[in-house]
């Protein structure tokens, strides 16, 4: 490695760094807004969130490796063009080609290590941080009783105190309190001036003691004449303690794994998968292909006529013949010899078993769409895990492409180009993979035709910029865009 190599390589290193952390970083703060709901209030343990943070932040490197790429190899040579060190290096004979080398060998390990990371530690991360995100947001808020406000947060009771107060605002003013234990409604009620609460030491129960109330209780008749008289039960106490259950609100194992889908299988799972499910789906289409042959199978016209008709009371007896005879040709007219009302008869079992079989082709057809796009999913999943590491590659090139046409370096504008190019091949990429999701296109070509798409448009910027093409040339576009701005000025001053 030569002296130019391990300049261009410092120049690298640190930008891709910076950029990579503050996208991983960005990225997981838009999960974190998604699911900001069902992690608020629950009264889980701050090692959680901080593991569950973990996971989800593995998720995005993979997504922030290609961006990353892009906005550094930008602007390094967006840097080295501004400050006319790639001129100085192509007047000493340093051709773009030979300068992009280094980086060409940096980002081809990169795109291998973000494979091995997607294949090996991103099923792990899924699996275990959505197993945690899942049963967090199943998980009940925290008890949380507010004065003024019924809390439905205990299983079976509805609770609503006027005032808390003391120390530690644990003894309580004006309590009502809903049993709905026996779910028939609000039967029973029990209302206190004065109360106190308190956890057990086990975190089992929830104490509360009351003081100076009365408990209401309607009594569910048993007789039509005893529904109009609305018999109750109304007692009063000084004291009565009532124990309420808080084993729901226990945090448990939130690890506890409950399954698997494709997000969480390696690429040689995800064949294996998709193999077990192509089997079912292929016998599936065997027990349809039998069922519809059982269906359509020929008969001896005359018997099936008089057995529907009921005018043969031994054609269960003649079934050997009647199968015998079903390889002859039918005839043109089926139903002659027969009445009118026994004709109407004929044709309405007719349309009656079109319509059935109609209704189960129709069924057979909704359910083997759904078996393709599932296999689909997993195809996709898998060809996934190559074409992001291939976007590295492509990202290099046009951000050493673009760098080189704009010689601008900083934050400025490699960001804004940065974040268009890169927004341009998401938008691509994320409609094609929705054709293939829907079966319109195969599931890896769905995949690799952005790639497809943007290869070429990669090597050719690349190829221009190398051989100093005024296509390519940032001076020559600002030419063609002033020559517009004349030309709308003069029409706006022919105008007026």
């Amino acid at each position: 490695m030569n002296i130019i190599d391990r300049y261009i390589l410092k120049l690298y290193l640190r930008p891709f760094i910076i950029v990579f952390v503050v996208m991983v970083l960005f990225l997981l703060m838009q999960w974190v807004w998604k699911y900001i709901d069902d992690l608020v209030g629950k009264g889980v343990e701050w090692y959680y969130i901080a593991e569950l943070l973990v996971y989800f932040a593995a998720q995005m490197v993979p997504q922030a490796i290609p961006l990353s790429v892009l906005l550094a190899s930008l602007m390094v040579f967006g840097d080295m063009g501004e400050h006319m060190e790639l001129a100085a290096m192509k007047s000493a004979g340093v051709s773009l080609y030979r300068m992009m080398r280094p980086l060409f060998f940096t980002v081809l390990l990169t795109a291998g290590v973000s494979f091995l990371f997607n294949n090996y530690v991103i099923p792990v991360t899924n699996l275990k941080g959505e197993t945690l995100l899942r049963n967090i947001a199943s998980k009940k808020p925290a008890l949380n009783i507010k004065p003024g406000v019924f809390y439905g947060g205990i299983e079976g009771f509805n609770i609503k105190v006027g005032e808390k107060y003391g120390e530690d605002k644990n003894k309580l003013r004006n309590i009502l309190i809903y049993d709905h234990t026996d779910r028939l409604g609000n039967i029973k009620v029990t209302t206190a001036r004065e109360g106190e609460m308190r956890v057990t030491p086990d975190k089992q129960y929830l104490e509360i003691t009351l003081y100076n109330g009365s408990t209401y209780e309607e009594i569910q008749a048993r007789k039509r004449s005893d529904i109009e008289k609305r018999p109750f039960a109304r007692s009063t106490f000084e004291k009565s303690v009532m124990r309420l259950d808080l084993s729901s609100f226990e945090s448990g194992d939130l690890r506890k794994q409950s399954g698997k889908d494709f997000t969480m299988l390696n690429v040689a799972q995800l064949d294996v998968a998709a193999d077990s499910i192509k089997t079912v789906f292929e016998r599936r289409i065997e027990e349809l292909n039998a069922s519809m042959m059982e269906r359509f199978e020929l008969h001896n016209e005359n018997a099936v006529l008089s057995a529907q008709l009921a005018l043969n009371d031994s054609y269960e007896n003649s079934e050997a013949d009647s199968s015998q005879n079903a390889q002859d040709s039918i005839p043109t007219d089926m139903l002659a010899g027969l009445t009118t009302e026994q004709r109407s008869m004929v044709i309405e079992n007719a349309l009656r078993l079109a319509r059935s079989h109609k209704s189960y082709y129709d069924q057979a057809k909704l359910e083997f769409y759904w078996w393709r796009k599932v296999i689909a999913r997993y195809y996709i999943e898998k060809h996934k895990k190559f074409a992001l590491s291939y976007l590295a590659l492509i990202m290099f090139f046009i951000g050493a492409a673009l760098g080189a046409i704009i010689r601008k370096g900083g934050l400025g504008m490699p960001v804004v180009v940065s974040v268009l190019t890169f927004i341009v091949y998401h938008v691509t990429s994320f409609t094609i993979e929705k054709l293939g999701r829907e079966i319109v296109l195969q599931p890896w070509f769905s995949i690799w035709l952005p790639s497809m798409i943007f290869t070429p448009i990669a090597l050719f910027l690349v190829y221009k910029s190398a051989t100093d093409s005024a296509l390519m040339q940032w001076e020559a576009w600002q030419k063609v865009l002033s020559l517009f701005n004349v030309i709308k000025f003069n029409k706006a001053k022919s105008t007026q």
